[in-house]
């Protein structure tokens, strides 16, 4: 599937987080290798971007720019017929998209991948997500919000997810490797007060005194500037801060653990709990706008208000109930088998590059 004008060439545009990847630059990586893939030429312009990302698309053959000027400079005959940005968190990239789309005469397609309540501009991500041809969400709840922002219907399309693990795993040198000896909860995610980790950190006790064995792991990088203090003042061997890991010691704790935990408060759908269910775990999630459309209560995970005490809750009941705990992932693992998947994804995305056909002339009415 080629769209039309231009030379059907993509540009895919996004910004790195530095130290870690985000679920957001996994996605622009995933779509420009896919796509690729599917024999389309791609381009990509990150200012940052992780280590694992510029590996990733080297190795699918899609050159990388850092800097839209040295774009322009050494390829003046770049013509992308479709701009496609991700990510209003970082809200330079998309803006720098919007540029770029008006420059080139180019359709440009966002995907957000972040609920308002992270966005650090507003006001700039409600225009580049009004500027768009195409918007993507990725639940019902997300597209209500981009509609009040102003986001015609015909603008919004619905993405499905997909998991980012690939590969073998090694659960036993992985508990060996770290000194894990009992069940675990693990989090992943960034350390920012939306994503709950200091409510999982004030929930441990509570754990603890039902459940002593109980060991829980964290995986990601500090954003908070007093996150490694929140650590500090719930200090316990039975806490295991991993900091930033690679992909595959990621997929090693996913595999690994008892169940995952990210108590976010504010979220879209954290593409971490796809990947928690294509490894058979279930999830204990926040209850963040539109949290029960991504985890189906008492199915494949949990869906708790705020507060450690709630968390706790739901942890020492999955924790202590071993048939329900692996009957919620072996659910999570079905759905993940049946409705996630990249080629989805990309073929969601493929579908929205080609412009809508014009309006066919009105025929005249014979006399």
């Amino acid at each position: 599937m080629d769209v039309s004008g231009g030379t059907g060439e993509v540009l895919v545009v996004f910004d790195g987080y530095g130290q870690a990847r985000a679920g957001a630059e996994r996605m622009a990586v995933r779509a420009a290798a896919g796509l690729a893939a599917r024999s389309r030429r791609v381009t990509a312009l990150a200012s940052t971007a992780h280590s694992e990302s510029v590996a990733s698309l080297r190795t699918a053959g899609v050159p990388l720019y850092n800097d839209a000027a040295q774009l322009l400079q050494d390829r003046p005959d770049f013509a992308p017929s479709v701009v496609h940005a991700f990510d209003l968190a970082r809200p330079d990239a998309p803006a720098e998209a919007v540029r770029l789309a008006r420059r080139y005469g180019a359709r440009l397609v966002l995907t957000p991948c972040s609920a308002p309540q992270v966005w650090p501009d507003p006001v700039l991500a409600g225009e580049v997500c009004r500027a768009a041809d195409v918007v993507f969400a990725l639940t019902v709840t997300e597209m209500t919000a981009l509609s009040d922002l102003g986001v015609r219907g015909d603008q919004l399309r619905r993405l499905p997810s997909a998991s980012d693990l690939t590969g073998p795993v090694d659960t036993a040198e992985f508990r060996r490797r770290h000194g894990i000896d009992g069940p675990f909860v693990l989090f992943v995610g960034r350390r920012m007060v939306s994503k709950g980790y200091r409510t999982l950190l004030e929930a441990m006790a509570t754990v603890w005194h039902r459940l002593p064995a109980t060991r829980f792991v964290f995986i990601g990088p500090d954003v908070d500037p007093d996150a490694s203090a929140h650590f500090a003042a719930h200090a316990d061997p039975r806490l295991h801060d991993l900091g930033t890991v690679d992909e595959q010691t990621k997929h090693d704790a996913i595999a690994a653990c008892e169940l995952l935990c990210l108590p976010s408060v504010a979220d879209v759908f954290p593409l971490v709990f796809v990947e928690a269910w294509t490894c058979g775990r279930p999830v204990v999630s926040g209850a963040f706008a539109g949290a029960h459309q991504v985890v189906r209560e008492g199915v494949d995970g949990l869906v708790v208000p705020p507060g450690p005490e709630s968390v706790a809750a739901a942890l020492i009941e999955l924790l202590a109930n071993d048939v329900r705990r692996r009957r919620l992932g072996a659910a999570g693992r079905r759905r993940a088998e049946r409705s996630f998947g990249w080629d989805r994804v990309i073929d969601a995305y493929e579908s929205s590059y080609a412009p809508p056909p014009s309006p066919a002339a009105p025929t005249a009415l014979p006399r």
